[in-house]
C-alpha cells in the first residue's frame, strides 16, 4: 500500500455502475433503511456538563520535560515580578529618610 496511487475517481464510477446493476426491490429496501436510520439518528446538541471539564483539563497540563521546565520559568518569572512590582511600590522608611534633606541631628540621639 505504500506506493500504490488510489484513483478515487474511477472507484465512485465503479461503485456508481455497480449500484446501477442491483435489482431494484433490493434498492428500494436499502433506501428506506436508511431513511429509517436517519430519523433515529439522534443530532448532537452541545451541552456544557461538569464532568467533561476533567478531560480538557488533563491536556492543559505539561507532559514532557521541555514542557515542566518552561512552566517552572514561566511561574518564577511571574512570581519575581510580582514581588519586585509589590516591593517597588513600598520604598522603605530608611530609604526615604536616607533620599530625603533632613538636618543631620534628626539622625542623631542626644
Amino acid at each position: 500500500m505504500n506506493n500504490i496511487h488510489i484513483n478515487h475517481q474511477k472507484i465512485a464510477s465503479l461503485l456508481t455502475r455497480s449500484a446501477e446493476q442491483i435489482d431494484p426491490q433490493i434498492l428500494a429496501a436499502l433506501s428506506e433503511a436508511r431513511s429509517r436510520a436517519l430519523q433515529k439518528q439522534r443530532i448532537p446538541e452541545p451541552v456544557f456538563i461538569l464532568s467533561a471539564i476533567g478531560h480538557r483539563a488533563h491536556n492543559l497540563l505539561p507532559h514532557s520535560t521541555h514542557q515542566w521546565i518552561g512552566a517552572t520559568i514561566l511561574l518564577a518569572t511571574l512570581i519575581v515580578g510580582a514581588i519586585g512590582y509589590w516591593q517597588n511600590g513600598d520604598t522603605p522608611l530608611d530609604m526615604d529618610i536616607l533620599t530625603d534633606d533632613l538636618p543631620i541631628e534628626v539622625f542623631l540621639d542626644q
